[in-house]
């Protein structure tokens, strides 16, 4: 039997309806501004047009603030915000983070255009600034990371633009923080992993230095997997590295990452170790891919300390479920919700520990955001085309294979059914900072 049939029918096999609760939701972006004229010159100017503006992450951050981002394939007010407890005609206004001063500045010394956030261990909020408006480079790419509970900035790092660009083109290349890995109750020590989806590779900063990654078997789109079928639209997406997850402890007896480009079925990894050995030309990195073949691409993922990986699928709209106990194959993958219009395309899927860090009290976040629509020039600004939706983690895996059971550790990723693709010699060193 093919394959991606098996999988299909064992996703029916499994499935159980979920309730997702919806946080908010909006029919688009409008903002708290400091005053009407403000809001009108921004409006003449073009600056703010809300058919141009999108949503793509979240982060719940102190005070109960959530943050979001939207990212400027155009030009808009700002690209990272607090949702207000204000509300206009198109939803819950969003009030510029951490102030307007960092979203109007000329000098680069701002915010231009981020699309992604993370919080670490330590509490810690980062994201990666691209610097670009569109596809036009208006500053140099950073890293920075905020103190959430003063908002005062602990670390502001230039990116240089030959680690920012594709190595093989120059001109492709949009950086988009994926993780964080800390070490030591303090987090004294912290490596940034950073996808560049549009120029294909993986950037890693270990708080000292910075270097780039390529290898377009890992991190570039698969040439059968760019058309996306959303919703009855089509769009081609051929974009890259996407969906990295660092895989929790107590299941594998070495730390990996797994990642995977957007445009693609199939689920890549590589040992943190060689990860972070990776910045000195010479070394090694052993590339796994999955046996396991998805039966479209995955729009969105999140894994738990528990073990439970969540994922979000385009064609059928589907969200599934895998626990890092079992092999990664179909018999351990579940459905836990059915084609859902709300869920069309999701952007962001994260998994938050609640009131305390077990199982019972892990909380899954969504965002769904229009995507195809957007693209297509098809939105329709009179209905809901943003939510941020959670349910409990609990909740979702009730009575499926994903349940966590007593486990024992895996020797090696391959008890996964990871298998070695590649071994890749790094041909250049890091750059000091």
């Amino acid at each position: 039997m093919n394959l991606i049939l098996m999988v299909l029918l064992t996703f029916v096999g499994w499935t159980l309806t979920a309730k997702l609760e919806t946080l908010y939701q909006w029919k688009y972006v409008d903002y708290v501004w400091e005053n009407d004229t403000q809001k009108q010159e921004a409006i003449e100017s073009g600056v703010y047009n809300h058919t141009k503006i999108h949503m793509v992450d979240f982060q719940r951050i102190s005070g109960n603030r959530i943050l979001v981002t939207t990212p400027k394939h155009f030009n808009n007010p700002a690209s990272l915000s607090t949702i207000s407890n204000q509300t206009g005609d198109g939803g819950p206004l969003l009030a510029p983070y951490p102030s307007w001063d960092w979203h109007t500045s000329t000098d680069c010394s701002g915010i231009v255009s981020a699309a992604r956030l993370i919080m670490d261990k330590c509490n810690r909020l980062w994201t990666v600034d691209s610097g670009k408006i569109g596809d036009v480079a208006v500053c140099p790419a950073k890293i920075i990371a905020f103190n959430p509970e003063t908002d005062e900035v602990l670390e502001q790092i230039i990116i240089p633009d030959e680690v920012a660009h594709s190595s093989v083109n120059i001109s492709k290349g949009r950086l988009v923080i994926q993780a964080v890995e800390t070490s030591g109750d303090s987090c004294n020590t912290t490596w940034v992993y950073i996808g560049d989806p549009m120029g294909y590779g993986l950037v890693i900063w270990n708080g000292s230095a910075i270097w780039r990654l390529e290898d377009d078997d890992v991190y570039a789109p698969g040439p059968t997997s760019t058309l996306f079928s959303i919703g009855g639209e089509n769009i081609t997406l051929e974009l890259g590295t996407s969906n990295v997850v660092i895989l929790p402890p107590g299941f594998l007896e070495q730390d990996y990452l797994l990642v995977r480009p957007l445009a693609s079925k199939k689920s890549y990894a590589a040992s943190l170790d060689n990860l972070h050995n990776s910045n000195t030309a010479g070394n090694t990195i052993t590339y796994y891919r999955s046996n396991f073949t998805f039966h479209s691409q995955l729009l969105a993922r999140a894994a738990s300390d528990s073990g439970v990986v969540v994922g979000l699928f385009g064609t059928p709209p589907v969200t599934a479920c895998w626990n890092l106990q079992y092999p990664w194959e179909s018999e351990y993958v579940s459905t836990i919700i059915e084609e859902d219009d709300a869920i069309l395309f999701s952007s962001t899927a994260k998994i938050l520990n609640g009131i305390e860090n077990s199982f019972a009290y892990e909380q899954f976040w969504l965002m769904t955001n229009q995507l195809q629509k957007f693209l297509l020039g098809t939105v329709n600004f009179e209905e809901v085309n943003f939510r941020i939706l959670v349910a409990t983690v609990a909740d979702l895996v009730n009575g499926t294979i994903c349940e966590p059971e007593p486990h024992t550790i895996s020797i090696s990723i391959e008890d996964k059914l990871y298998f070695e693709l590649k071994i890749v010699t790094v041909s250049s060193s890091a750059i000091s900072l």
